[in-house]
Order: C-alpha cells, then sequence, then structure tokens
C-alpha cells in the first residue's frame, strides 16, 4: 500500500530556537501560542479611520467549507451527516450509517474532519472514531482510500468522501488493505471476520437501545419464519 494514499500527515520537524537570556514566564508563552494559532485560521482585521475593525475579506478556504457547510445541512448524502465540532469552522464531526446487509448494519460511525488551510488543493484529514474492524481502516482510524490521497483533487468534497467512505464499508479492499491481518482473515475465513466485525459493530456502534431492537427485530423474523414453516401446504384444485 502506497504511503500517500493513508489520510494521515507526519509531524514536521522544526529547528529549535536558539537560546536567549530573557526568561520569559510560561503563561505568556501560552497566551502567544493561542494568539499565534488564532491569527493563522481567523480572517485578519484592520482599523479604519474611523478607529472601528473592519474584517478582512474571506480566504477561499474559508468561503469554500463554509458552502460545503451550507449544502451539507440542507443535503446532506444519503445515511450520512456532517457538521462543525464545536463551532470550529476547520474542525468537523460526521457520522456514517452501517449499509445494510453489511458486517456494520445498525451501527452509527463517527469520523472526524479536519480541514488544512490550504483546502481544497489539499485533502482534508479524516478518521474514525468508533471503532471498527476493517482491513482499509487502523487502531487509530486512519483510513485507507485513494480519494484522500493520490486521486484528490478540488472537484471532490466532504460529501462525495463520505459516500465513499459508506461504499469502502460495504465493498473493503482486502488487496491493499492498511491492516494484513485483518486483509487474510477476510479472504481464508470469511466467517470468522464477519463475526468479530459484526461483534465489533454491536460494541461500538451501537447504543443499548439499537442492541435491544435488533434482537426484538430478530427475534420477530424467527417467529414469522417458523409460523410459515410449520403450516401445512395448501393443496391446488
Amino acid at each position: 500500500m502506497s504511503s500517500n494514499q493513508v489520510n494521515s500527515q507526519p509531524d514536521m520537524e522544526t529547528e529549535a530556537p536558539a537560546a536567549v537570556d530573557v526568561e520569559v514566564e510560561p503563561e505568556v508563552l501560552s497566551r502567544a501560542s493561542v494568539a499565534s494559532s488564532v491569527e493563522e485560521t481567523a480572517p485578519s482585521t484592520s482599523q479604519s479611520p474611523s478607529g472601528k475593525s473592519t474584517e478582512a475579506p474571506l480566504t477561499g478556504c474559508v468561503v469554500r467549507i463554509k458552502r460545503e457547510l451550507q449544502d451539507i445541512r440542507k443535503n446532506p448524502p444519503p445515511n450520512c451527516s456532517a457538521d462543525l465540532h464545536h463551532g470550529d469552522l476547520l474542525h468537523w464531526t460526521a457520522g456514517v450509517n452501517g449499509p445494510v446487509g453489511s458486517v456494520y448494519e445498525g451501527g452509527h460511525f463517527r469520523l472526524d474532519i479536519r480541514f488544512p488551510a490550504s483546502y481544497p488543493f489539499r485533502a482534508p484529514r479524516i478518521r474514525f472514531t468508533t471503532r471498527i474492524y476493517h482491513c482499509n481502516v487502523d487502531s487509530r482510524g486512519a483510513i485507507c482510500l485513494d480519494v484522500l490521497g493520490e486521486r484528490w483533487s478540488p472537484v471532490m468534497n466532504v460529501a462525495k468522501v463520505l459516500l465513499s467512505i459508506y461504499v469502502l464499508m460495504s465493498e473493503c479492499n482486502p488487496d491493499d488493505p492498511l491492516v494484513m491481518c485483518i486483509a487474510d482473515q477476510y479472504k481464508t475465513n470469511r466467517r470468522e471476520h464477519d463475526k468479530i466485525a459484526r461483534h465489533w459493530t454491536k460494541l461500538f456502534a451501537m447504543t443499548k437501545a439499537q442492541d435491544k431492537n435488533r434482537e426484538k427485530d430478530a427475534d420477530q423474523h424467527n417467529e414469522q419464519n417458523q409460523e410459515e414453516s410449520s403450516m401445512p401446504g395448501q393443496q391446488g384444485n
């Protein structure tokens, strides 16, 4: 698996600043760091002759993300949802329902989305925060998906990526895995793979109420099948 397909970014090494003689209190450094991070993400402001601050034009990244947020709130993709995380425009949380008929059916899987300042020219960083037994998702939630790597382009958006993740959940790619042992199990012992995946879905992606409802539906389905099988066959005229 090529490393550029995994939706994760290594930390960049930075050169240590030269030592200075003046001591700065930790609280001052903390406030300076916070101010610096705010300036990097927030639109710049300037003062008008009247002394009132005026907000600079929004960057292309902010405009694009706001438009996507508006679109996804108005017309969310099927079985998916997304919104701001604590009001942070560059940090979203999303949800994907397990595809019907898959080992993830009935589960609701949460994802974390982080936008780089160069979005949409660089892909967002998306990972599962709900544990999932899947050969293309590792234990940290990183996702091996081509549209988050080499196939990313500015014409893509969060809605399309969420739909791609939904499809990946129903049709995994064991030939380009992120977790080799799960991929091998998928190929050689599909029954055991599916059993574990269903157990993880029940354990991590379902509430107790969901679990009880699924068990109730399963019992009703079994009773209906038993009644149909016990009914005497009708003879034709």
